[in-house]
């Protein structure tokens, strides 16, 4: 998070299991921190704590034990016009280029599919409070057994993807589950260099681009990407339920934010159906 910035732990003891797959909370806690310290240009102080909390009752939780993970910064705040709009998809108070505006968006979508919810409170030159709310997990249930589907993932053979993505966190994360998949990855941060690596380098199995990019969003690299390399199978990852208006090209869509499963499960159907052989 940088120098300037004081990073603070406020962790409970024993805390119970979550009910929140590893790799989505951790995407989330990283973007709520950047969010933090990009609020704090001149330095400040970020506080990430976590305790379980109960609710009795509330508009937007149900009555239960929950675990609060909190992100509070000492940065200049919110006026309540930018609070009310703060997780809206695509609204972004940082200039073009600096973030696609999904980061609070996309944690809401997360909160509310776990049956949790994102709270946030913030006053002009009183900082930004963050809370999420997961639901325990009952460790009194026992798993049932999962039926495997013919539709579940199957591991591939080792394949070098081309990951593109102009948000750095998201990038990481998706390129650290790559990488434990078994998989080689190459990134790239925007439209361009990914048609760079492609003319430089043939040697692709499959790209996962990102569609809200500025300059040239997914379905425009991904159409340039076919001129470059007919066939390639590529993957959009995308936070859209459906494609906005003016996108022409249907792609596999992974919808944002996804677990390890899901994408290896649509890594292995691209692999599958494609008729390239793997490099490797």
């Amino acid at each position: 998070v940088g120098t300037e910035i004081v990073l603070t732990f406020e962790i409970a003891d024993n805390l119970p299991p979550a009910m929140v797959d590893q790799n989505q909370l951790e995407l989330a806690l990283l973007n709520l921190v950047v969010n933090a310290r990009d609020a704090m240009p001149e330095g400040g102080q970020v506080i990430i704590s976590a305790e379980t909390v109960k609710i009795d009752q509330a508009d937007d939780l149900d009555p239960g034990q929950y675990v609060r993970l909190s992100v509070i910064d000492t940065g200049g705040g919110m006026d309540a016009e930018t609070l009310a709009r703060a997780i809206e998809p695509f609204f972004s108070t940082k200039e073009l280029g600096k973030g696609t505006g999904l980061g609070l968006s996309m944690i809401h979508g997360l909160a509310v599919q776990l049956h949790g919810a994102l709270r946030l409170c913030s006053e002009p030159g009183k900082g930004t409070r963050a809370d999420l709310y997961v639901p325990v997990a009952d460790a009194a249930v026992e798993a049932e057994p999962v039926e495997v589907q013919s539709e579940a993932f199957e591991p591939t053979a080792r394949a070098r993807i081309l990951l593109v993505d102009d948000d750095l966190l998201i990038a990481m994360s998706t390129a650290d589950m790559l990488a434990d998949l078994g998989h080689e990855v190459i990134e790239a941060n925007s439209g361009p260099i990914a048609l760079e690596v492609l003319k430089a380098d043939n040697a692709v199995d499959l790209m996962i681009t990102d569609f809200a990019m500025p300059g040239m969003n997914g379905a425009q690299l991904a159409e340039a990407a076919h001129r470059v390399s007919p066939g390639l199978p590529i993957l959009l990852a995308t936070g859209y339920a459906e494609m906005p208006n003016g996108a022409t090209i249907d792609l596999p869509r992974l919808g944002k934010p996804y677990t390890q499963s899901e994408l290896a499960r649509e890594i292995s159907r691209l692999l599958k159906g494609s008729d390239r052989p793997l490099t490797h």
